[in-house]
């Protein structure tokens, strides 16, 4: 199987690129190589990895767990966590059910499979090594600064108010 490749960048004039461009185009190019890496690792348990982030959650749960919690935790887009729960429900890994004690919640499940295919993705994913783990160690801070700087960054509006991630462009800072 081909490896992706990132894209070339286009050179660009020094008076019009910003100061960051170079990284910024690193860090996405970066995330496109490691989603499509994970998703492959993922596709023979029937998985993407947007699946079993959702998966994961259900299973961590221990019981039903509201959708709202899941758009909350995972910062998507209600539509995208519905679309992402029907592929799981499709593949007998979770259900649905209206939630009693407020019909206006629907509660998720996981399933027995589900709970099978979510440790053998675990164990999967687990099991990479995309770059020397010392490598990765050291960059786990600093993402994570800049992963919270930016979502503060992207998400104060003018006059104080907070938008949400899933309202921004792309559903996502």
């Amino acid at each position: 199987m081909a490896i992706a490749q990132p894209p070339i960048s286009a050179p660009v004039a020094d008076s019009v690129a910003a100061p960051y461009a170079p990284l910024l185009a690193a860090v996405l190019q970066t995330q496109k190589l490691i989603t499509h890496h994970l998703n492959a690792t993922l596709r023979p348990l029937g998985l993407s990895f947007a699946r079993y982030e959702v998966l994961a959650m259900i299973v961590a749960a221990n019981g039903p767990l509201p959708m709202v919690q899941i758009v909350r935790a995972l910062d998507r887009h209600p539509t995208t966590i519905g679309t992402l729960i029907d592929g799981l429900e499709g593949s007998g890994l979770a259900v649905r059910a209206t939630n009693r004690s407020d019909r206006r919640s629907t509660l998720v499940s996981v399933t027995d499979r589900g709970r099978e295919v979510a440790v053998s993705a675990t164990r999967a994913l687990d099991a990479l090594a995309l770059v020397d783990p010392n490598i990765m160690s050291r960059l786990h801070d600093d993402l994570h600064h800049l992963l919270s700087a930016t979502r503060r960054a992207l998400t104060a509006a003018p006059g104080g108010q907070r938008i949400a991630a899933a309202d921004l462009p792309g559903g996502r800072p």
